[in-house]
């Protein structure tokens, strides 16, 4: 591995040859941990993300099932009471219905969406930390390679 050699001023001086399968080994077994980490953080991240879309989720179903099912009903029978109980035209009280009703779905709607994004942004932990994992090896193999070169 080493050799001696003779030096300018006479003494014996060892010349040591980086091993570069013990730095290639050093850096497959830290690669290694590395991408289980990496796994094991992404498995947390999609588990706390799934935990917090539940309710968001229920929302969104909610909302849509209004929307859907019910809504046309419940906007007709109100139209007819609006139009009943105030005296106002069928139309009037209908348009008037059908347009609270759009802006009470928008609000379950937004409120779930805003949900979701909050639930999936847990997830974006995974990606940062996938970067700087990335960065720091780039960094240990430039180390490495500008240590080689300096050795020799």
């Amino acid at each position: 591995m080493g050799e001696t050699m003779i030096g300018q001023n006479g003494t014996f001086q060892s010349e040591s040859k980086p091993d570069m399968r013990g730095d290639l080994g050093d850096l497959g077994a830290d690669l290694l941990a590395l991408g289980e980490l990496q796994v094991e953080l992404l498995s947390v991240d999609t588990r706390d993300a799934m935990r917090e879309s539940v309710i968001p989720v229920v929302f969104m179903a909610l909302g849509l099932g209004l929307c859907i099912g019910a809504f046309p009903v419940l906007l007709l029978a109100c139209s007819w009471w609006l139009s009943n109980t105030f005296e106002f035209t069928l139309a009037s009280s209908m348009l008037t219905v059908a347009v609270s009703g759009l802006c009470i779905a928008a609000g379950l709607l937004f409120y779930a969406w805003r949900g979701l994004l909050k639930s999936l942004s847990i997830v974006q932990r995974s990606g940062r930390e996938l970067r700087s994992n990335i960065q720091w090896i780039k960094t240990i193999i430039s180390q490495k390679h500008r240590n080689r070169q300096n050795a020799v």
